[in-house]
């Protein structure tokens, strides 16, 4: 933003512009700056210092580290993952890990900006002792059209791949335990942690699942179809890319969470699925929010969510 708002700047298009500025570590910055790039005024200095709400926390925060994995098909992805400090200080010390993923279209995980509640939750698992790991596989967002178009018409297939890639490079580090890696996703994440859950089982020993597409028919026609086709012609795609024909192949633990009122993931796609793993008398949890829609909005909300997912996790991959 701030280099393009320069270059239109020396254009003489406008005298001043407003940059907002952020990381992984540092909560966003709204300045006042001239044409010329110099700042003539904090709009939201937002400093880290005493009296501001992370500070107190700043000692045990962690700085997450970025790096690229090849694929055995030659794709170079993007990952970025948060090491405890026990894993630094003694690497052979085995730990759990949490992936965090998204996975489709329109949307890049894998960034140097403020992550918001979720990013201090992932300081949270990190601080009990969990390695934070998050990749952008194929059909992610900013890397061109070449690295989207994988998913056309298969919606669930690449995207599983490269997440079980980044999983394989996890297997190499020391600290990581291999038996006890679990996975989390909301939205598309929420699909991909049940494809994954259900394609990748011998990877992934435990998943939360948040309002998750289970069936691409149920979802939004504008977006759906941009990516799978028409289901009157490409009806054998849609099954293909649902995660029904999969369930049957669950080996981990899985919790599924639902905004009950979601207009944008319908509800009745998770209901479904509940219907479905009973019918294969599948074990599985579920928590289900009354009133809530697709971001399941609310601060005590919020607090009771996180706090369902690290439990879940804490009673399926500690010792």
């Amino acid at each position: 933003m701030l280099i393009t708002a320069l270059r239109l700047a020396k254009m003489h298009l406008f005298s001043i512009f407003i940059d907002r500025f952020s990381t992984i570590n540092s909560p966003a910055q709204v300045s006042l700056n001239s044409a010329t790039g110099e700042r003539i005024t904090w709009l939201e200095e937002n400093k880290v210092e005493e009296g501001h709400p992370l500070h107190a926390y700043m000692d045990s925060w962690t700085a997450p580290e970025f790096g690229d994995i090849t694929t055995k098909d030659g794709a170079t992805l993007k990952y970025r993952i948060y090491t405890p400090e026990s894993a630094k200080q003694n690497p052979k010390q085995k730990h759990p890990v949490i992936v965090y993923l998204y996975g489709g279209p329109h949307a890049q995980v894998v960034t140097n900006s403020w992550a918001g509640n979720r990013g201090l939750l992932f300081q949270h698992w990190v601080d009990q002792g969990y390695v934070v790991f998050t990749l952008d596989n194929r059909g992610s967002n900013y890397r061109g059209k070449g690295f989207e178009d994988p998913i056309y018409k298969k919606m669930g297939f690449i995207e599983v791949e490269d997440q079980v890639a980044g999983v394989e490079f996890l297997r190499t580090l020391p600290f990581v335990d291999a038996e006890r890696i679990g996975v989390h996703g909301h939205s598309y994440g929420g699909y991909m942690t049940l494809m994954t859950m259900f394609k990748a089982g011998d990877y992934f020993a435990a998943g939360v699942s948040g309002a998750p597409v289970t069936d691409w028919r149920l979802y939004d026609t504008h977006y759906t179809e941009r990516y799978m086709g028409n289901p009157n012609t490409d009806d054998d795609a849609y099954t293909a890319s649902s995660v029904f024909p999969y369930a049957k192949d669950l080996k981990g633990d899985l919790l599924i969470y639902h905004g009950m009122a979601d207009d944008n993931v319908l509800f009745t796609h998770s209901t479904m699925l509940y219907k479905h793993l009973q019918d294969l008398a599948i074990p599985f949890e579920t928590m289900d929010y009354p009133g809530k829609k697709h971001s399941i909005r609310g601060k005590q909300t919020g607090i009771h969510l996180y706090k369902t997912v690290t439990n879940f996790f804490n009673r399926n991959l500690k010792d």
